[in-house]
């Protein structure tokens, strides 16, 4: 908290010596030293089950994907002469925008972040009602009320011996478009015009994926929940099972020998099991139930 404190208070420097940083809003600045300072935070500071996130990673001009208004309000979405919705950014001005669903009455907007996709960019605002109840289910499990599943990669769910769901294998399915796009931009010249239009199209096809099988998560959940009220489902450790397999090694004649040991096969399984994505498929269970 210390080194928090200390960067917040030397933004006023940092402003004078690049003066690149002047046409920065001052809280999206602020935001940026709170973002690092919560990614050591959970580096160094275990969660109530003893577990740390990993060491914070630098990103670059080319990573760093979003910034974020603490302190955007209800007042900064408006139209325009020309009639269009628009937010009003801080020392970027009124941008027309897209409006997903009108804000429901009683809500008020509290931060808005920008987002970078492949597709253009976004925006998702954070809203508050201080009114609406925190409501808490409280449901016994019974035999007639619960169901268990099992996750898997031929079929991703199975309800039972009878009923599953297929596995729709969306990278699978676009790896042959992604092997070619990828031999393209291979043999263009980094940077180019060429070489960032292909690239482009990689980072589509990577989006259109992530998104399809996301929807296709958020559509099974339903499914099952409209099957049941409580839902058990196997406690996978995917880190472990995507891991690496482990070197066999014998010696012959004084050298160390390595021997066979089915990575190969494991990489398929592993790419398999990360294209199914079954945490995030954990992830959308909770926010469904």
């Amino acid at each position: 908290m210390q080194w928090q404190t200390i960067q917040l208070a030397d933004l006023k420097n940092t402003k004078k010596l690049f003066s690149d940083y002047k046409a920065l809003n001052s809280q999206v600045l602020q935001d940026v030293v709170n973002r690092v300072e919560t990614s050591f935070s959970n580096f160094t500071t275990p969660d109530k089950n003893g577990n740390r996130r990993g060491k914070p990673k630098f990103k670059g001009f080319h990573y760093y994907k979003s910034f974020t208004y603490p302190q955007l309000d209800n007042l900064d979405i408006i139209k325009d002469e020309q009639n269009r919705i628009c937010v009003d950014l801080a020392k970027i001005g009124q941008v027309p925008m897209v409006f997903h669903r009108p804000i429901p009455a009683g809500f008020k907007v509290k931060t808005g972040t920008v987002i970078r996709e492949a597709d253009g960019w976004y925006i998702a605002l954070t809203l508050e009602d201080k009114t609406v109840p925190v409501a808490v289910a409280e449901i016994q499990p019974t035999d007639k009320n619960t169901l268990g599943i099992d996750l898997g990669i031929t079929n991703y769910v199975y309800f039972s011996k009878v009923e599953r769901v297929e596995n729709p294998r969306f990278l699978r399915k676009s790896a042959q478009k992604l092997a070619r796009l990828q031999a393209k931009l291979a043999s263009r010249v980094k940077g180019s015009k060429p070489w960032k239009i292909i690239k482009d199209r990689i980072s589509r096809l990577h989006q259109f994926v992530a998104r399809a099988r996301l929807d296709f998560q958020f559509k099974v959940a339903h499914e099952l929940f409209g099957k049941c009220d409580v839902l058990v489902v196997e406690d996978l450790s995917l880190k472990n099972l995507t891991r690496r397999a482990k070197s066999k090694t014998d010696i012959e004649d004084g050298n160390l020998v390595y021997l066979p040991n089915g990575q190969s096969a494991k990489s398929g399984l592993n790419k398999s099991m990360l294209d199914a994505a079954h945490g995030q498929f954990a992830s959308v269970l909770k926010y469904v139930a």
